[in-house]
């Protein structure tokens, strides 16, 4: 893949990367209130789109070198999102 397709999707990986902690953030501040589970399905749902947009970047790319380098540097940014995610859902326990 062409590096600036690769910086391209990265960028919009970090775009939504950072929505879906802005949203998960809004869930774990709705905790015990009437919001909760509205802001509970938007921050499912962005992290998914996150996770999604990752894992489609990964797939697409065929340098092996290239992709282990956005694994190392990205990899735990969407692992991170996951266990904020539970944490919110747990009502941040």
């Amino acid at each position: 893949m062409p590096e600036e397709d690769v910086k391209k999707r990265l960028e919009e990986f970090q775009e939504l990367f950072v929505e879906a902690r802005y949203c998960i953030e809004d869930c774990t501040d709705a905790a015990e209130s009437t919001y909760f589970d509205e802001e509970a399905e938007t921050a499912k749902e962005a992290v998914a789109a996150a996770v999604t947009a990752f894992e489609s970047l990964i797939g697409d790319m065929d340098d092996t070198d290239q992709k282990n380098g956005i694994l190392r540097s990205n990899g735990l940014k969407v692992e991170q999102l996951k266990g904020e995610l539970q944490m919110a859902l747990n009502g941040g326990h």
